[in-house]
Order: C-alpha cells, then structure tokens, then sequence
C-alpha cells in the first residue's frame, strides 16, 4: 500500500453562535488589515501587509460561505 494514500478530511462542527462570532472576528481582521495597508509606508512592511489582508480576507469570506451554507442548511 502506497504512503502517500487520500487524506483524511477532518470537519469542524462548530454551533451558529460560534460560527456567527468566528464570521463577526473575522470581518474585524480584515478591516484592520484594510487599515493596516492604508497606513503602511511602501517601504517599510507593505508587502507585509498586503499578505495579511489577503489571508484575512479570504478567511472572512469563507467562515461567511460556511455561515451562508449553515444557514440555508436549517432553513431546509
């Protein structure tokens, strides 16, 4: 049998209000990142700052996915 077999996928479950809260925190992250690139000089961290806002937006955008999925999950 091969090592390099198919991973595993572990799932998270997580109840509304902890989603809700990780999707709140996590829009709090980006709008600081958005800040943080606003106020950083192009010489000294920007870079930085730009791969901050990224991560911080695409984790915003998939807690917000996942809430939008739980959500037309229990309405079905």
């Amino acid at each position: 049998m091969s090592r390099w077999g198919k991973k595993t996928r572990i799932l998270i479950d997580v109840d509304a209000g902890g989603l809700d809260a990780a999707v709140n925190q996590a829009r709090q992250d980006w709008q600081h990142a958005r800040h943080l690139v606003e106020i950083s000089e192009p010489d000294g961290g920007l870079d930085d700052a730009i791969y901050y806002l990224q991560l911080t937006e695409k984790r915003y955008m998939y807690l917000l996915s996942q809430a939008k999925r739980e959500h037309h999950r229990k309405q079905a």
